[in-house]
C-alpha cells in the first residue's frame, strides 16, 4: 500500500538539514511518539550525507490490535534515515521502518527542497505486509501508524526550528 505525506517548515533548507543531522533533535524526534528510545545514532553531517537511525520499544498496546500477535509483549521498532550529500537545491533520502518479529516492512524515499521562504517536505512511502487474506488490512493499520508517528515528530521539528530563530 503506498502513501504520501507532505509538511511545510517555517524555515530555509539549510536550517532543516542541519536539525535533521543534530543527535539532541533526533534524541527529542526518537522520544516524540512517547516511545522509549532505546538506541540513536547519527552518521555524517549536514553538510555531507548522513544517516539517522533510530530503535525504540514500546508496550504492544501502542499499536494496531491486528498487530499484536506477531511481536510478542513489546514492540521494537527500528527507523532509519539516509541522507544523500547536498544538490544545490534540495536533499534527498530514503526511509526504513522494522517492527521486530512482525511480518512486512515500510520503505520509501524522502525529499526536501526550497519552497518560497520555507521548505517542503516530500515522504513516499510503501507498506508491504506479504499475507493472504489480513495483509491489506495490516498494511492499513501500518499506513495509519507511520502518519501518526511522522505528524509527532514533524510537531517536534516545527517547535526546534521556531525556538532557534
Amino acid at each position: 500500500m503506498d502513501f504520501t505525506h507532505r509538511h511545510r517548515f517555517d524555515a530555509p533548507l539549510d536550517a532543516v538539514v542541519a536539525m535533521l543531522a543534530d543527535e539532541g533533535f533526533s534524541r527529542l524526534r526518537g522520544e516524540a511518539s512517547g516511545a522509549r528510545l532505546v538506541d540513536l545514532l547519527v552518521d555524517g553531517t549536514a553538510d555531507t550525507a548522513f544517516t539517522v537511525s533510530l530503535r525504540r520499544e514500546a508496550p504492544t498496546s501502542s499499536i494496531p490490535s491486528e498487530m499484536r500477535g506477531f511481536v510478542g509483549s513489546r514492540l521494537v521498532v527500528t527507523y532509519t534515515e539516509a541522507w544523500e550529500p547536498p544538490e544545490e537545491h534540495e536533499r534527498i533520502g530514503t526511509f526504513a521502518v522494522e517492527i521486530m518479529g512482525a511480518p512486512g516492512h515500510v520503505a520509501g524515499a524522502l525529499g526536501l527542497r526550497p519552497d518560497g521562504d520555507g521548505t517542503e517536505l516530500l515522504a513516499t512511502g510503501k507498506v508491504a505486509v506479504p499475507m493472504p487474506i489480513v495483509g491489506p488490512m495490516i498494511e492499513r493499520a501500518l499506513v495509519g501508524s507511520v502518519t501518526k508517528t511522522m505528524d509527532g515528530e514533524l510537531e517536534v521539528a516545527d517547535t526546534w526550528l521556531a525556538e532557534r530563530r
